[in-house]
């Protein structure tokens, strides 16, 4: 049997009210931490498009701390963009989506991208070929694109705990990668992209970066 994209990329619904606390139970504050560093740097007012933000802790936070005139919110999963609805009061400022990187529009010019804990979940060739050109060709010259993920690292223990974590989303939420791919490498290597920053947490194996779109 051919399981659907869709079926895919919608597979955080069994466990999308116990995301946030598994997250915690694993990580402390630490994921937390990470996505919110640089959202000093979203200028007020500002059009931004989130893509996978799970449950809406991290909308709430923009809606909060950045006071973006607009928010294009993206998760696949029904039930998380149920969640994040309720987290922010329906607030009127954010357009919700239910879908993956399909429903980003070549009309959807916004200021900043964010792509919180999402592109670990693709494989190569689909960052490579539509994930990251989408969002690419949606961010104005000038803009920022804030992306938090988990990267490699050298410590055995960091990386048996991401074996585990592959194996676990795979089979609870059919995730497509069995590996971590090199989502800050093939950020770095889009045209025209200069990083403007990187901070790691949990020794090391978070990392949390910022780019900016040159004109």
């Amino acid at each position: 049997m051919t399981v659907s994209k869709r079926y895919l990329d919608s597979g955080f619904d069994p466990i999308a009210s116990v995301y946030d606390t598994l997250a915690w139970l694993v990580f402390g504050q630490a994921l937390r931490n990470a996505q919110k560093h640089w959202l000093s740097q979203v200028p007020v007012g500002s059009e931004i498009l989130i893509i996978g933000g799970g449950s809406g802790w991290l909308l709430a936070q923009v809606l909060d701390v950045c006071s973006p005139r607009k928010v294009i919110y993206i998760d696949a999963s029904p039930k998380m963009i149920q969640l994040a609805r309720h987290k922010v009061n329906d607030d009127k400022r954010v357009e919700f989506r239910i879908s993956n990187e399909t429903a980003i529009r070549p009309t959807d010019q916004v200021q900043v991208v964010m792509t919180p804990f999402i592109l670990d979940l693709f494989t190569l060739d689909r960052l490579t070929t539509n994930v990251l050109p989408r969002l690419y060709g949606v961010l104005q010259p000038g803009g920022y694109w804030l992306g938090t993920d988990f990267t490699q690292t050298d410590k055995w223990w960091q990386g048996g705990l991401q074996w585990l974590m592959y194996r676990f989303f795979r089979f609870i939420s059919h995730i497509e990668a069995k590996r971590l791919p090199d989502w800050l490498g093939l950020v770095n290597a889009l045209p025209d992209i200069q990083p403007r920053g990187l901070a790691r947490f949990y020794d090391g194996m978070v990392v949390a970066a910022c780019w900016q779109k040159q004109p």
